[in-house]
């Protein structure tokens, strides 16, 4: 009911998806020198400005019907107004605020260029007098490109940034033969940014469920169970982003990464729960004829892994919010948050659904007790010899058939049932017939040839086996060939930038390239210079100009009591690692000239993120282990298993990334990896990797209570082997669903936790840890002895 006030009349996760800030400021620390310089340029210029740069290039040299072309096309954009648009470029570009005047520059022809081309500050002839967004155009000196500025204001909403680019970016599609005019600067680069996360929610979601939906029915191979956990799983995912937009309103910044995020780990985390909640309950209705005793003993014994599971995940996640970045720092209580949501909905949901829905829902492979099997003698003599003994495939169509019927018959099944329900009479349904028919016989059918795996058989008892008899080896080949992955950190390359986030190129990265075949790469995006003190800005400006790097300084741009702005066009990529290097260096110079002056825009933006993303690298990961180790000590109420468990998940980690980062080079050919990723990489891995360490851990402490350590390790993975490794191929799964987004980090995130995840899942938690188990024997539960019961029970079937 909670969940359906919020989705229904409510409509928070809505609300959630409206309150994403997918600008490269929602990630800035606020303790940054260029979050402090934003503000300050936001007071002296009015509120913030973002540049829409367009640049028109002609390989061959701009022609006189070109240049008549861009003042067409100028024209023609100024007929429609925004009111995000400044609509007197002129003045902002000549150091004034909007609406003050503009020293008489107007709309002349600049005297000395060449006809057709203008200056910064002077408005593209053509445009009504009360709205002239457009300056310039300023040629190149190479005579083969020209570019016009005009101005946006923020006011908060995508909308009024969008509306003016996507209707300019529509003008500009149709030049003639030869002629390229793209759109780009901020304006572009951040209409870009929102526009890949536009729908991403859904796109995510869509690629995801389908995945979800394509494991599950191949795990439990039922036309019907599959709807239970998924029922869960939605209902979780609903409350997830119903109570984001809640922690979004008490200020914690959520964008369209965290999101995407956030909802991958709820569909993976929950799918995993509900897959090892199941397998218990599945175990129990083997043996209990009650399906309410038969729950109420699965949640005594896999609810406290699963909470504990769930605790560690969360734990881990909020240890984020002592990041610098924003916008990992809003990653920690919305993935939290995802995280709890999934555990709350599969301990309290699920175990309703599975006590509604019965034992049958799981035909054809339904658990029985030898009470409740149906018997041979109740089948009708055509279903004995065509479904029950006869041919696998005559037996498999008529089951098809009748499930395929029922599908199509459904809306009159439902009406059927319900007006049995509303009239208390008896009524025939065809459902009844097929149940008596084929669904009865075909599930006796399936219960005579199912081969049931329990503690004592099964694969992964074979491998414990195998294991068991040299575990030095197997551990000693285990390490090595995580250590040889692991060296693929020699490959380790943070150059991604915000120009290469893209897999596929955008509008403002191909205008960015034009622009700096002809002008200062620079040009498009200034650094922001903010000098505290009017005297000193003629001491700041000899500096910025002597400063190698700096191609040109304009301004003032604005001045208030705050102090004077302005601007250096610096010679490399704006967005470029040289550029970033660069900002270091211009902030010790213009500091000898004014110590307190501020440097900011978007280049310096982008430093900031990269220092403190380093920053939080190598903060963060050690309270992580601290906290994740905490938890499995007073799980396993030992000290030596949780120690060498979490050492297990760090050298997966290292394995998974180093790999990553080779395949990121090799296969995918991106140009680096960006610098958050190894911080994501460790939260996710180790607490989702000792997730699956828990489940086995856990299990293995209530054997060994009966059986001893060796012994109840190999049961323990005999019985918990088929479910875990179906919960890391769907949890891998869900992360790879990441790569169907744009943006590289993201593709990058989730190749490197899916694959950690399949090898956390295929060899620490199946050959590893159990190694280390053999070996230490008792001693692995140290300084805790586990008792030993004198009573041995009989193995339990787990299908």
């Amino acid at each position: 009911m909670v969940v359906g006030i919020a989705a229904g009349p409510l409509n928070l996760p809505k609300r959630f998806t409206d309150a994403e800030d997918n600008e490269a400021t929602s990630f800035l620390p606020g303790d940054a020198e260029a979050t402090r310089a934003l503000a300050l340029t936001r007071r002296l210029q009015g509120g913030e400005l973002a540049p829409a740069v367009i640049v028109y290039r002609r390989e061959r040299g701009l022609t006189a019907s070109d240049l008549a072309k861009i003042r067409r096309d100028v024209r023609l954009m100024a007929r429609k107004r925004f009111a995000t648009v400044v609509a007197d470029g002129p003045a902002v570009a000549g150091g004034k605020r909007a609406g003050q005047a503009t020293a008489g520059l107007g709309s002349r022809a600049p005297v000395g260029l060449r006809p057709g081309c203008g200056l910064p500050g002077v408005a593209v002839p053509g445009q009504p007098r009360d709205y002239r967004p457009f300056v310039g155009p300023l040629c190149s000196p190479d005579g083969k490109a020209a570019i016009i500025t005009a101005y946006l204001r923020g006011n908060g909403k995508t909308e009024g940034l969008l509306e003016p680019v996507d209707y300019w970016r529509r003008v500009l599609e149709r030049q003639p033969p030869g002629l390229v005019a793209k759109l780009t600067g901020g304006a572009g680069f951040s209409a870009d940014a929102i526009k890949v996360f536009e729908g991403i929610n859904g796109r995510l979601l869509g690629a995801a469920l389908t995945l979800v939906i394509l494991l599950l029915i191949a795990i439990y191979r039922s036309p019907i169970f599959l709807f239970l956990p998924l029922a869960a799983v939605l209902a979780a995912e609903v409350l997830s982003r119903s109570l984001g937009w809640v922690v979004s309103e008490l200020g914690v910044t959520v964008n369209g990464q965290s999101s995407s995020i956030m909802s991958v780990l709820v569909l993976g985390a929950g799918t995993d729960y509900a897959l090892l909640i199941v397998a218990r309950y599945r175990e129990e209705l083997h043996r209990t004829d009650s399906k309410f005793d038969a729950a109420r003993n699965a949640m005594v014994s896999a609810g406290p892994a699963v909470l504990a599971s769930a605790a560690t995940v969360v734990a881990g996640l909020f240890c984020l919010r002592l990041a610098k970045v924003n916008g990992t720092s809003g990653l920690g209580p919305f993935g939290a948050l995802g995280v709890a949501s999934a555990a709350l909905s599969m301990l309290t949901l699920l175990p309703a659904l599975l006590v509604i829905a019965g034992r049958r829902a799981f035909w054809p492979f339904v658990p029985h007790t030898p009470t409740t099997a149906p018997r041979l003698e109740e089948v009708p003599r055509w279903s004995r010899r065509h479904i029950v003994e006869g041919s696998r495939f005559v037996a498999l169509t008529i089951a098809l058939a009748a499930v395929a019927l029922v599908a199509l018959l459904l809306p009159l099944v439902l009406v059927g049932a319900l007006v049995r329900r509303i009239s208390g009479k008896r009524l025939p349904s065809p459902v009844s017939l097929l149940d008596r028919v084929v669904f009865r016989p075909y599930e006796l059918r399936r219960q005579r040839h199912e081969r049931l795996a329990d503690a004592t058989h099964g694969a992964f008892r074979r491998i414990g086996e195998f294991v068991l008899r040299r575990p030095r080896a197997v551990l000693a080949a285990s390490v090595l060939v995580l250590a040889l992955m692991a060296a693929g950190l020699l490959n380790l390359s943070t150059d991604l930038t915000t120009r290469d986030s893209y897999r596929k190129k955008v509008d403002s990265v191909v205008g960015q390239e034009l622009l700096e075949r002809s002008f200062p790469s620079g040009a498009s995006a200034p650094a922001d210079v903010i000098v505290s003190r009017p005297d000193r800005v003629a001491a700041v400006r000899a500096a910025l100009a002597r400063a190698p790097g700096v191609a040109a300084v304009q301004g003032p741009v604005a001045s208030g009591r705050e102090g004077v702005l302005l601007q250096a066009t610096l010679v490399p990529d704006p967005y470029s690692t040289a550029a970033y290097e660069l900002v270091g260096k211009l902030r010790e110079v213009v500091r000898k000239a004014d110590p307190g002056v501020l440097v900011g825009g978007p280049s310096a933006i982008e430093r900031d993120v990269r220092e403190a993303a380093a920053r939080d690298t190598v903060v963060i990961p050690p309270v992580v282990l601290v906290v994740v180790l905490l938890i499995l000590i007073v799980l396993l109420r030992a000290l030596l298993a949780p120690l060498l468990l979490v050492a297990t998940v760090l050298l997966s980690f290292a394995a998974a990334l180093g790999v990553s980062y080779v395949v990121f080079d090799v296969v995918f050919g991106f140009p680096g990896s960006d610098p958050a990723l190894p911080l994501y990489a460790f939260v996710f891995l180790v607490a989702l990797g000792v997730d699956y360490n828990i489940f086995l851990a856990a299990r293995a402490r209530e054997e060994t209570r009966e059986f001893g350590t060796r012994e109840g390790m190999l049961r323990a993975l005999a019985v918990t082997g088929g479910v875990i490794t179906s919960a890391g191929i769907v949890l891998a799964g869900t992360f790879t669903v990441l790569g169907v987004l744009p943006l590289v980090f993201l593709t990058e995130i989730g190749f490197t936790v899916a694959f950690g995840v399949l090898l956390d899942t295929f060899l620490v938690r199946t050959v590893l840890v159990p190694a280390l188990a053999f070996w230490l024997g008792e001693r692995f539960w140290w300084p805790a002895r586990v008792r030993r019961d004198a009573t041995v029970r009989e193995p339990l079937p787990v299908a």
